[in-house]
């Protein structure tokens, strides 16, 4: 075998993508980490349970301290409690609000140590009962 007989067998060259390519892939994975981190879910405590003594049906919401968008979270009928699942963090302190029959019955501030110290457990307060019970309905309309 001679020189010009023998051919060395061909070695693939090595080459890197494109710069383009590389920079795409780049910006989509922290697009996606950026997605996954706007889109996560919102914080929750495990439950919320509201207890009325009272003889009426109470309507129950509530809101952070510094927002008034309220969160409705049930009516709780007479003498029971109402438990709601997955309730949306309110922050520091929480502000349930009661109503009954078109009657407001105010607003309780709670702040969270204390939720979580008396284990997210709510009683509906006498003076709520009260005015609740010495209220006119008034209906939204007249016949």
């Amino acid at each position: 075998m001679t020189q010009t007989t023998m051919t060395r067998p061909h070695a693939p060259r090595r080459t890197f993508p494109p710069i383009s390519v590389i920079a795409l892939v780049v910006v989509g994975v922290l697009l996606c980490a950026a997605m996954a981190y706007a889109l996560r879910d919102p914080d929750t405590v495990p439950s919320v349970t509201v207890d009325n003594p009272s003889e009426l049906d109470v309507n129950v919401s509530v809101h952070p301290a510094d927002n008034d968008s309220r969160l409705i979270l049930a009516t709780v009928p007479p003498t029971t409690s109402a438990t709601n699942l997955d309730v949306l963090d309110q922050g520091d302190d929480w502000v349930f609000t009661f109503s009954s029959g078109g009657i407001d019955g105010g607003s309780l501030r709670v702040p969270r140590a204390k939720l979580a110290a008396d284990g997210w457990r709510v009683a509906i307060p006498d003076s709520v009962i009260r005015r609740l019970q010495d209220g006119t309905f008034v209906p939204a309309y007249a016949n």
